[in-house]
């Protein structure tokens, strides 16, 4: 055997060995890649292997503000300034939607937390202890199936705050609830049941109570508030018509003492809103006129007396006299707010608005000889300087006048003012 001769036997041996190897070897499986998903609007995927599309968004927003309250409420933490600190908020929004033989399948949710101070004079209490605590917590969260909507978000009877960032006294509301939806030719109709515990109403506390030394009976009965609604759109037009029975009040008699003991007694009561939006394009392109207003008869957090956007959110959820504190979320009596707002794009990434509204209230039995009444006027000024990135200027003046006949020192009258700053990327 000559070299040439062994060479060639080693190369063949060699490609005979290689191809049983090959043959050995596991075929890969096609790789399933993300595909876009249009059916329910734009930013949606499919899962890998199912029907569902998912969205993903959220955003990281960072702002200051500061001002100044006659109050006291917010300023006693910085004894020697009016500039707040510095806070961030973070959001992630999904989304997940699928289409069944009943209808659209939909689940979203929207967690957030934050950092440092909140930046205005209206926190909710959600609000400080997650920024305390830089926990996260559930802004909203909802489930669909076709006419069918179920979970934490906003209010049926909420109608809007305006188009300034701060917004103007009124309904402001997330509730757990349960509504139902109904639409054709530009006429919606909707029903929900509604948890009367997210707008501050007390858990039922019916029976004998015993409150240190002293008994009561009665309470809240704890019955969800029930809500109506009819919207109409057509062209430049847009209106809407709410109405809500609720179950929010306590009345109280008794002096608290052993010998006569308070005795709560639970109220029912109701609500009325409407609002008109127009569309201004022809006048100028992206230009929008509101204007809307409530009135309700023990039903304060639906008129803006309390609940989120509301007059006691200017000095807190009680507002205290000498020997008493009102709670606006309960106390029984009639109110009413309403309020316009105007908006005016000036060029595609910037524009401004302008809000303004009132709000009163007139007590009805343990708090029969309160009145208050309060208006608050907002600018603000948006500007996009690239997509995904929005800055906000906005600034607010409020006017807040609690009126006791009975109760010494228990008259207020002041004034609330205060600047936004913030900065949002979102996506």
């Amino acid at each position: 055997m000559n070299f040439k001769t062994l060479l060639l036997g080693s190369a063949a041996a060699m490609i005979v060995a290689g191809g049983a190897q090959a043959a050995d070897l596991t075929v890969a499986e096609p790789v399933d890649y993300v595909k876009v998903c249009d059916a329910f609007g734009s930013g949606f995927f499919y899962s890998p292997g199912t029907d569902t599309c998912i969205k993903v968004g959220g955003y990281v927003k960072f702002g200051t503000a500061f001002g100044d309250t006659d109050f006291g409420v917010y300023n006693g933490y910085y004894p020697t300034s009016n500039w707040s600190n510095f806070y961030t908020e973070a959001s992630i929004q999904l989304t997940a939607s699928s289409v069944t033989e009943f209808g659209n399948l939909t689940g979203f949710l929207d967690f957030r937390a934050q950092t440092g101070n909140t930046g205005n004079f209206s926190s909710s209490a959600s609000q400080i202890v997650n920024s305390s605590t830089n926990s996260a917590y559930v802004d909203s969260a909802w489930l669909s199936i076709g006419p069918i909507k179920a979970g934490r978000f906003t209010s049926l009877f909420d109608f809007g705050r305006g188009y300034t960032d701060t917004g103007v006294f009124g309904s402001d509301s997330s509730t757990d609830h349960i509504q139902a939806t109904y639409a054709v030719n530009g006429f919606g109709l909707a029903l929900s049941i509604e948890d009367q515990r997210d707008r501050g109403a007390a858990p039922g506390i019916d029976g004998l109570v015993n409150d240190g030394d002293v008994y009561y009976f009665g309470g809240q009965s704890n019955i969800p508030d029930v809500v109506g609604a009819i919207t109409y759109a057509s062209g430049i037009f847009s209106t809407k018509l709410a109405a809500a029975y609720v179950n929010a009040a306590v009345d109280r008699t008794g002096l608290g003492t052993a010998l006569i003991p308070y005795d709560y007694e639970a109220k029912t009561g109701w609500a009325i809103g409407g609002s008109v939006e127009f569309a201004l394009d022809s006048f100028s392109a992206g230009d929008k006129f509101f204007v809307t207003a409530s009135y309700g008869d023990n039903a304060n957090s639906y008129t803006g007396i309390a609940g989120g956007t509301s007059v006691a959110g200017l000095v807190g959820n009680g507002i205290s006299s000498a020997d008493s504190v009102f709670n606006a979320a309960v106390a029984p009596g009639s109110s009413w707010s309403a309020l316009a707002s105007y908006k005016h794009v000036w060029t595609p990434t910037v524009w401004s608005a302008v809000s303004g509204g009132y709000a009163a209230y007139d007590g009805d039995g343990y708090y029969d000889d309160t009145n208050l009444d309060a208006y608050r006027f907002v600018a603000s000024t948006g500007w996009t300087p690239v997509a995904g990135l929005d800055l906000m200027l906005d600034g607010q003046y409020s006017h807040l006048n609690v009126d006791r006949d009975l109760l010494d020192g228990g008259d207020l009258d002041g004034d609330v003012w205060a600047v936004n700053l913030w900065m949002k990327r979102s996506w």
